[in-house]
């Protein structure tokens, strides 16, 4: 009942300033863009097992082609109101089925500026929600309700959010505060199984350093007769304190009701440093990033101490993201580099150290990663090992509007999955998108 009575406070909100401001909106400007991505993809071994070259007996590897096309309307009226449209379609290749051919609303927002002179910006309808490093918000998750056409679910260029949103610029401090909703239940009966999103992020820009300090809290909220509330406080500071040199911490926890009589108990911790060195040859980049998701040990009861990712956005290895190994339970070491070797092409390398928080018991395990499918391991009871991941990109600027891109990507496990899961995944995809 509470979370349809925010839903109709904004409502009445939104009537009393649309009633507010009686000038008439008039379209002035209208503007056309959008972009064309086709990527090939080569994927084997994503079980972790030994690859068989005989179709028989069952090979795992997979090759195929997707594109990704998006247009975008976005109309300027008059006293600060505008509003943008922008249609999607992801497929691959040689898909004509219902589902992969529909062109979907991937944004539908309108926008309102300096409502009756306050410094206040109103966003409402399907929109992009992205706070600081993307650690806790990012992806709207839509495509595990849309991409029947897509193999690779976790290419997926949909991350928005049917949301109304509040922006308080009173700068230097930025107050966001949106409500969202992932999922509608509408069917009838006493229980509802709606799944809600609230939050506040406030931001604030520091004179000195570039420096930037952020606050948050998110809570989503599960319904139903299983019902849950998962509460996420966080703080996130980032600023240069040398030319060039940038450095990241973020820091959260979250609390609630897992389940029914059981509470929610869990960490993340974030540390990042980058350094740009531009003026030397071939413009070197380094960077080394830290990233901790608590864990539940094996056997224990009581709280839940697995971190639950929300709507995460951050790809922590282009392989273990997409099997959900990256997710929680988790220690990331990421070291990472690139160089210019000529004009327009850029070589990139990300080294990834994967551990568990707390060791697995020994046995099977399902993870569900960014590809929306699932995936079952053995692993060893003693052993905290997960394996290293190689992503090795480059990137070819055509022109202004034109880029290539080839991607090489390499899983190891480690110590802590059993032999029949001991088989290094790969990945190669080629790329081009053209941006208008």
């Amino acid at each position: 009942m509470a979370k349809r009575g925010l839903w109709w406070i904004g409502a009445s909100v939104l009537c009393f300033l649309m009633y507010a401001t009686t000038a008439k909106a008039e379209v002035q400007n209208v503007k056309v863009s959008g972009d064309v991505t086709v990527r090939g993809v080569y994927r084997t071994n994503y079980d972790l097992q030994r690859e068989y070259m005989d179709a028989v007996t069952g090979r795992d590897n997979k090759s195929f082609l997707m594109s990704t096309v998006r247009l975008k309307l976005d109309a300027d009226l008059t006293d600060n109101v505008s509003a943008t449209v922008r249609i999607i379609n992801e497929r691959d290749w040689d898909q004509d089925s219902t589902a992969s051919d529909d062109i979907d609303m991937d944004l539908a927002y309108i926008t309102l500026r300096e409502i009756n002179y306050w410094p206040v910006t109103l966003t409402i309808g399907r929109q992009e929600l992205r706070y600081g490093n993307l650690l806790v918000i990012g992806d709207g998750d839509l495509n595990s309700n849309a991409l029947t056409g897509l193999t690779a679910k976790d290419l997926s260029a949909r991350k928005a959010f049917d949301a109304i949103k509040a922006v308080f610029d009173l700068s230097p401090l930025t107050l966001d505060v949106f409500t969202a909703k992932i999922d509608e239940d509408t069917s009838t009966g006493s229980t509802s199984s709606d799944t809600d999103l609230y939050g506040v992020n406030a931001r604030y820009e520091f004179p000195d350093y570039d420096a930037i300090g952020e606050a948050y809290y998110f809570s989503k909220k599960v319904g139903g007769t299983d019902h849950k509330r998962i509460d996420t406080v966080g703080i996130r500071g980032k600023l240069t304190p040398a030319e060039n040199l940038t450095l990241n911490a973020e820091i959260a926890h979250q609390f609630g009701e897992y389940v029914a009589e059981r509470d929610m108990s869990a960490d993340a911790i974030q540390l990042g440093v980058d350094y740009a060195m531009v003026e030397y040859l071939y413009s070197p980049t380094i960077g080394l990033w830290y990233t901790y998701f608590s864990g539940q040990k094996a056997g224990e009861g009581g709280n839940q101490h697995n971190w639950d990712s929300m709507y995460s956005d951050q790809v922590c290895g282009e392989i273990v993201s997409a099997l959900g190994l990256a997710s929680k339970n988790v220690h990331i070491v990421n070291v990472k580099g690139s160089i210019k070797p000529v004009d327009k092409l850029t070589l990139s390398l990300d080294y990834y150290y994967f551990a568990t928080a707390e060791k697995y018991a020994a046995g099977n395990h399902t993870f569900l990663g960014t590809n929306l499918t699932s995936y079952t391991y053995t692993l060893e009871g003693d052993k905290d090992y997960l394996g290293n991941e190689i992503d090795l990109r480059l990137a070819y600027d055509y022109t202004e509007d034109v880029q290539f891109g080839l991607l090489a990507a390499w899983f190891i496990p480690g110590s802590a999955f059993a032999e029949v899961n001991h088989n290094t995944a790969k990945e190669v995809i080629g790329s081009v998108k053209v941006t208008f």
